[in-house]
This record gives structure tokens, C-alpha cells and sequence, in this order.
């Protein structure tokens, strides 16, 4: 990956947004003030073209975006890590919505913990009002709800509130497809005993409901696209093995993802009435992982959100 230079700001912040403005508002609005109070740039990857207003230049002067139409959001945050030129490259989504004092929390968890690679946040839910969103969250995010504690971590949160150190990311092989995805991006780290950390200063909130079909269908398609992107990283064993136990993972992943909320000690209420859902769509994500364990990524990757 992009190699590190002597100088740039104390933090680069990285969005991918494949749909045109006002999708990203939210999450600039959140991000923009308090990224120029820290000295940070913002990379946004435009998928689309217009990702940004007309006048971006005025509204958001310094932001930086690097276009590739048709890109998937892993391409475009691939892109966006190249572009970068912070020390720490902090990662969000464009559905989610960093806390006021996100990139200030991310300069200090960084410099207090140099010997850390990577620093996950905590991840909360902000669209409640239906349970096929919570079950969505719930697979994807439980582990980091918060309060998420600080310390070193095995697992530490991925695209939705992230943050590496930009000399980290330089030491790994450029990813399969040019297409960067955080969860194999922190299994490199941690195979290479760098230390993983979570931090809860950092915290953001994901709101995205793309109802039933939407989600049944993101979760297919996140599935196979771990697994498509994984080939380059397994040996035939590794991947036959995968594929063969794709018919456990939904009971697996339901299983650990309850635990993981069962152990915050609240949600509790949301999470029963949302097992069946859970269930369905770790079922969706099972069969996608079966699909990518084959036949690869196919064009998933492009149609995640």
C-alpha cells in the first residue's frame, strides 16, 4: 500500500460514497468541522461523480476526492488509503456518523499507543425502527457496541470506525483486486503480531435501513465477497474447507453475535425479537460465502453499500 511520507497531517480521514449528494451530507456534517479543528484531511472516494455538492470547493475547501466511476465502496477506500497522506488513516462509511470529538480521539488513542497497528471504536444503531435493521446491526456490529472497554483485541471494528497507522497499512501486499476490506486487512496485522486495540473515546453511529430485500441482499453479497476476496490470502484446503462448513455459519454467527449483546447487558428485548431475522439473513451470508468459496467475488463487491 501507499508508503508513508515525512510529512502530512496528523490524520487522514477516508469515505466511500457511491451515490450521488445528499447521500454523504450527514456524515460530512458530522466530520467536517471538527476534522479541520484536528488538522485533519478528509479523502472522500466518489463512486458516482457526484458524491460532492456543486460547490464542494466552497463548502468543504481542502477535501480531497479521488473518482472512479462505477467503483465499489472497498475499491474506493482502497483508493482513498492510497491517496492519503496522514500518519493515522481514520475509516467510516458514508451512513455513519462520527462523534464530535472523533478525529481529536483518534490523534490521542494513536500517539498514547504507538505500538498499536490498528484502533477499533465502538459502533451504536441509528435506525431503530424496524427489526430487520436491528438484525442487520446486530450481525454486523454487535461485537462493537458500546461501551467496547480499552484495551488489545483480537477483533476490533471494521469499516463502520476505524483507524490505522498509515506506515502499518505500507507493510502489507496490495489487496486482491485492488478492493480493500478491513476485516482481512486486520487478519493481516494480527497474522503479522502487530497489536490490534479498542478504544471507547471512539465512537460513531451506523443509520442505514435498506429494508428486507435490501438487506437480505447486502448480506449475500458481503458474504461472498469475503470469501471471493479471501482466495488470494487461502490455500485450496483453507477455501474447501470454508465452503463446507457454509451450512453451520448461520447458527455460528447468530450465536455469536447474540453473546456479543447478551454481554453489554441491554438490547436484550430488541435482540429475541430479532432472532428470526438474524437468522435469515446469517443465512443469506452463509450462502454468499458457499458462491464466493467457488466461484470468487464475482461483482459483489460492486453492489455493497
Amino acid at each position: 500500500m501507499h508508503q508513508p511520507g515525512s510529512e502530512g497531517p496528523p490524520l487522514s480521514v477516508v469515505v466511500a460514497c457511491c451515490e450521488p449528494w445528499p447521500e454523504l451530507e450527514p456524515c460530512l456534517a458530522a466530520l467536517w468541522d471538527q476534522a479541520c479543528a484536528a488538522g485533519a484531511e478528509v479523502v472522500v472516494g466518489d463512486g458516482d461523480g457526484d458524491a460532492l455538492p456543486p460547490d464542494a470547493d466552497t463548502r468543504f475547501p481542502g477535501l480531497r476526492r479521488v473518482v472512479e466511476h462505477g467503483a465499489s465502496p472497498l475499491r474506493l477506500r482502497f483508493l482513498g488509503v492510497e491517496a492519503a497522506r496522514g500518519e493515522i488513516v481514520a475509516i467510516t462509511e458514508d451512513h455513519c456518523r462520527p462523534a464530535p470529538d472523533w478525529c481529536a480521539a483518534a490523534i490521542a488513542a494513536h500517539r498514547a499507543h504507538p505500538e498499536a497497528a490498528a484502533i477499533g471504536g465502538s459502533v451504536e444503531n441509528g435506525a431503530t425502527g424496524r427489526l430487520i435493521d436491528w438484525a442487520g446491526f446486530f450481525i454486523a456490529h454487535g461485537p462493537f457496541l458500546p461501551p467496547v472497554g480499552s484495551g488489545e483485541r483480537t477483533s476490533i471494528a471494521l469499516q463502520a470506525n476505524v483507524t490505522y497507522k498509515r506506515a502499518a497499512l505500507a507493510a502489507l501486499p496490495p489487496p486482491p483486486e485492488g478492493e480493500m476490506m478491513e476485516l482481512h486487512v486486520n487478519n493481516a496485522l494480527r497474522a503479522l503480531g502487530r497489536v490490534l486495540r479498542v478504544e471507547d473515546s471512539l465512537r460513531a453511529v451506523h443509520d442505514q435501513s435498506l429494508g428486507v430485500r435490501g438487506t437480505s441482499a447486502g448480506h449475500f453479497h458481503n458474504g461472498r465477497s469475503i470469501a471471493g476476496l479471501r482466495i488470494a490470502y487461502a490455500s485450496p484446503w483453507e477455501r474447501l474447507w470454508r465452503g463446507a462448513g457454509a451450512p453451520a455459519l448461520p447458527l455460528v454467527l447468530t450465536a455469536r453475535s447474540s453473546r456479543a449483546v447478551l454481554a453489554r447487558r441491554r438490547d436484550r428485548v430488541t435482540l429475541v425479537k430479532a432472532l428470526p431475522a438474524m437468522l435469515w439473513l446469517t443465512s443469506c451470508h452463509a450462502a454468499g460465502e458457499l458462491v464466493g468459496s467457488i466461484a470468487g467475488p464475482g461483482s459483489s463487491p460492486s453492489r455493497l453499500d
